[in-house]
């Protein structure tokens, strides 16, 4: 719908349609752009406003030698987050203590860009922010804008966006063909019924259909879809009738406005009623989805992924305790009805037809004649279900002893009402059920006042339960019926619903009391689960996968930790969902975002609890990461006493890395060298994370290697090395790789440095971490100093100083990160002369982090005269097929087991593979295999 899939890399939305020729306004655009830093798209919602930014955009990104970069924020609501987003639009990872607009003004201060800002309208204020910060503090930044409304600065130039034009259906129309609304239509029509085009017998019908729905690209596509099944007339027809009957009595609603509500209600209309609720459901999830998330918060029989599938309900914890309802059932729900609605007690139920439901006050004769009682849902006791502990990760912590199975899941129990009212398991119904007034605007005050709210929504939804299996069958159907875009993703297939439509969806959702409360909370629980699965398989392989996914997710995580965060009764779930994604905002440069819930998460949850332990530590990490090492050490001390009040050994291990860290980070070289000994020497303890116990061995071989004990650096390099090769990891193990170099440098080993080094880098890419892909850009361009590669050297300080300009272009003041590179400018530069340094440095600055990345790799430095070569450099190598493939498997990450199961062999015979690939290149490790590999490509 729309025909753009927006990619959430952040470059400019890929069109999946044709473009409806807009050269008026794409002059415009590039002449305002031309001559102004602000323009802003204006017009009403389904105009076309994105289409036109990405097209305006596109054709002046040559004038962008930073680039064009594109801030989604549909699926944001949150204005403190604007500026975040904007940031990760740019690519920039900010660990300073600045705030926010600030330190993005202040990174790209130098850059001449272009910073597409859609969807501003729910945010203005923020991004009237944004902007003013950009203007007032660069240069070179331009904005392109769109909104609903302009953003009020001074500096803004508005440009209109007005609905295609249409011809006169009763006038000549010889040349429809030149009239866009029409050339739509058409190219939409058949891409549903080949072979459709505008013939002398129906372009009246089509320009009277265009013209009704007001020249807006999105109604026309809208209805276009419809020809599945109508006719051009029979399409007027309904449209009139269903256009009469939306507009009657709104004469508040601006006409445009009314139009696209009438195809939308329409197209609504037409769905099945499974189809209809999915959509309502749908639209709580902020951005992109996968099919396992739709049916987690659309099916109603349990709360676990795969609802309906027979799976186990939701964990007990998240349920109140005890009561029995009729039936049996358990806590007092019954399994025929659906979360948030109503069924009768002769287990029926039934849903007024659109019409009926948009019309006024009706009463919903049962079958036969006669009156039913109506059955509620039950809801929440006050202050809402008790939230889920912190629970530790299964296969990825060491296991504790005596630990047993949870408790078995219970439903909700009965609840009783105010007097005289039973909630369940029955209550007696009105005698008429009075249904909502047709589409209360958005802006309308009745829906934001309590008393319309009781007169305009639904007491319980009617109609029967949905299973994981009609969610699918939904889903299909709303993609056929253009309201959810397939598009691919990270996993597989996603879907993504367009804001126009997600907001109507949110509105029927209103209309049900509690409808939309249980359904957020169902996102949540999603969230919170996938949240879980992600960090008990961090420690292991498909790591790179696992970051895709969760930047997929961002705006879905974002919409589950605010609904926590701002519901009564839910803000420990939001602590633990904080904590739990401790390795994405550490490992995947988000540490601000990360703070930012942190935050408010422990305001919100003061209570001595494990999940408060886990915010505190999680908290001061980031605050080291972010050079505010006073509150850093603050919040692991706090964690720490806290932990072990409660006996957590788990989180008391993981608050004492952060305070071994942050004594790294202070220059405490020998405090740090005690602690990590002494962390090390305890080894793991039940419950602690693998990934923390890896790097408590990453941050002392640091510490040696900094005091110059080499041999022993290496040593303890070794040991992590089998740890995180025996699970396949690879954030952890990069770490402990670039330690390994570190350690051959300090043994002027040059040539196992870089093979370590190289092989770092390339792991780096794979999990996107892009701080430790400057450091080590840093480290090897050291390295091809020291070896003589005077040339590669520059290449890679330049692509380096790059990466860093995103971080912190002054290398967050370090004085060894930066006496390391001035030595190697230095050298390079007596070696080469300025110009031809700078040629080399600038070549380095041009290429984009996975091409800089890629001649690293490719190109390794050349020895010394009279150096000994690394082991496999000039030897001649000739591996088995089979041994290909092993050797790349090892590359990858794999463990023996983890091959063998890849090939279909036995483990006996993948290690075998292993150990003659290493007789056969006179190696004694995997990593070195690794690097082999990687030289190879």
């Amino acid at each position: 719908m729309g025909g753009s899939a927006p990619r959430r890399d952040h470059q400019l939305p890929v069109e999946t349609t044709s473009f409806v020729d807009r050269r008026g306004e794409l002059t415009q655009g590039r002449e305002l752009l031309a001559r102004a830093r602000l323009v802003t798209l204006t017009g009403p919602g389904g105009v076309g406003k994105t289409r036109l930014a990405a097209r305006v955009a596109a054709r002046v990104q040559r004038a962008f030698p930073d680039g064009v970069r594109f801030v989604h924020l549909s699926g944001l609501h949150d204005p403190a987050l604007v500026p975040l987003a904007a940031a990760d639009a740019l690519g920039l990872h900010d660990h300073s203590a600045q705030p926010p607009l600030d330190a993005l003004a202040d990174q790209v201060r130098d850059r001449r860009l272009l910073l597409v800002v859609d969807n501003c309208e729910h945010l203005a204020g923020a991004c009237a922010r944004l902007a003013a910060a950009l203007l007032h503090g660069t240069e070179g930044v331009r904005i392109l804008a769109t909104s609903r409304h302009r953003l009020g600065l001074t500096e803004e130039h508005l440009l209109e966006v007005r609905p295609l034009p249409v011809p006169d259906p009763d006038g000549d129309l010889s040349a429809a063909e030149g009239y866009p609304a029409l050339t739509l239509f058409a190219d939409r029509a058949a891409a549903v019924v080949p072979g459709f085009r505008l013939t002398p017998d129906n372009r009246a019908s089509v320009a009277r259909l265009c013209r009704r729905l007001d020249g807006l690209p999105l109604a026309i596509e809208l209805a276009a879809v419809r020809l599945r099944v109508l006719d051009v007339d029979q399409l007027l027809d309904r449209l009139d009738d269903r256009y009469r009957f939306l507009t009657t009595g709104s004469p508040a609603a601006l006409p445009r406005h009314q139009t696209l509500r009438a195809a939308v209600a329409w197209s609504h209309d037409l769905c099945t009623a499974p189809e209809q609720l999915v959509w309502a459901r749908l639209s709580v999830l902020a951005g992109g989805f996968d099919l396992e998330t739709a049916e987690a918060v659309c099916a109603d029989d349990t709360g676990e992924p795969g609802a309906g599938r027979g799976r186990s309900p939701a964990p007990a914890e998240a349920l109140p305790q005890g009561g029995t309802c009729t039936g049996g059932v358990p806590g007092g729900a019954r399994p025929d009805v659906a979360s948030g609605g109503a069924r009768f007690e002769d287990g029926s139920g039934e849903g007024a037809s659109p019409v009926q439901a948009l019309a006024g006050p009706v009463t919903p004769p049962p079958p036969g004649g006669g009156s039913r009682k109506l059955a509620l849902p039950v809801p929440a006791p006050a202050g809402g279900p008790v939230p889920l502990p912190v629970t530790r990760p299964g296969s990825l912590i060491t296991p504790s002893p005596g630990s047993g199975p949870g408790g078995a899941p219970t439903r909700p129990p009965c609840v009783q009402g105010p007097e005289g009212v039973r909630l369940s398991p029955c209550v007696q119904g009105p005698e008429g059920v009075t249904l909502p007034p047709p589409f209360p605007g958005p802006t309308d005050p009745a829906t934001s006042s309590p008393a319309a709210n009781a007169a305009g929504t639904w007491p319980a939804r009617p109609g029967p339960a949905l299973r994981a299996d009609d969610v699918l069958d939904a889903v299909s159907g709303l993609v056929d019926k253009s309201v959810l875009c397939r598009e691919p993703g990270p996993g597989g297939v996603r879907y993504r619903m367009l804001d126009t439509l997600r907001q109507y969806g949110l509105e029927q959702l209103r209309r049900t009391v509690g409808e939309e409360g249980a359904v957020r909370r169902r996102q949540r629980d999603r969230m919170l689960r996938w949240a879980g699965e992600c960090e008990r398989g961090w420690f292991g392989p498909g790591q790179p996968e696992t970051v895709a996914r969760l930047r997929a997710d961002r705006d879905n995580l974002r919409a589950a930790l605010d609904f926590s965060l701002s519901t009564p009764g839910e803000a420990l779930a939001g602590l633990r969902l904080a904590g739990t994604l401790w390795f994405y905002w550490h490992a995947c440069g988000a540490p601000r975002e990360g703070l930012y819930w942190l935050d408010r998460a422990l305001a919100a949850s003061p209570e001595p609890t494990p999940e408060r332990a886990r915010g505190l530590w999680v908290a001061g990490l980031l605050a080291a990461a972010t050079q505010d090492f006073p509150r850093g050490r603050r919040n692991a001390r706090d964690a720490l006493a806290l932990a072990r009040v409660l006996g957590d050994s788990a989180e008391a291990a993981h608050a004492e890395y952060v305070i071994g860290v942050l004594r790294l980070f202070g220059d405490d070289l020998p405090g740090a060298l005690r602690h990590f000994e002494a962390t090390v020497a305890r080894g793991p303890v039940p419950g602690q994370h693998l990934s923390v116990v890896g790097l408590d061995q990453v941050e002392l071989a640091c510490a040696l290697g900094f005091l110059g004990e080499a041999d022993r650096a290496v040593e303890v390099c070794e040991r992590a090395l089998g740890l995180c090769e025996r699970h396949g990891e690879q954030w952890v193990r990069s770490y402990v790789l670039r330690m390994l170099a570190l350690a051959h440098t300090v043994r002027r080993d040059w040539a196992r440095a870089e093979r370590h080094a190289r092989e770092a880098l390339r792991l780096k890419l794979a999990v996107h971490d892009v701080i430790g892909i400057a450091l080590t850009l840093d480290l090897l361009a050291s390295i091809a100093t020291e070896r003589g590669a005077h040339r590669h050297a520059a290449v890679l300080l330049g692509g380096a100083d790059r990466v860093w300009a995103d971080i912190d272009a002054a290398r967050w003041g370090a004085r060894t990160l930066n006496s390391v590179r001035r030595d190697s400018e230095e050298r390079a530069c007596r070696a080469l002369g300025r110009d031809a340094f700078e040629q080399a440095h600038r070549r380095g600055g041009s290429l984009g982090l996975a091409e800089l990345v890629g001649h690293a790799l490719r190109e390794p430095a050349r020895p010394h005269p009279g150096e000994s070569p690394a082991p496999h450099d000039d030897t001649p190598v000739r591996l088995t097929p089979r041994e290909t493939e092993v050797a790349r498997l090892v590359a990858e990450g794999l463990a023996n087991q983890q091959i063998a199961d890849r090939l279909v062999i036995a483990r006996r015979t993948a290690e075998g593979h292993v150990e003659r690939i290493l007789s056969k290149l006179g190696f004694s490790n995997r990593s070195q295999i690794a690097a082999w590999v990687t030289a190879q490509r």
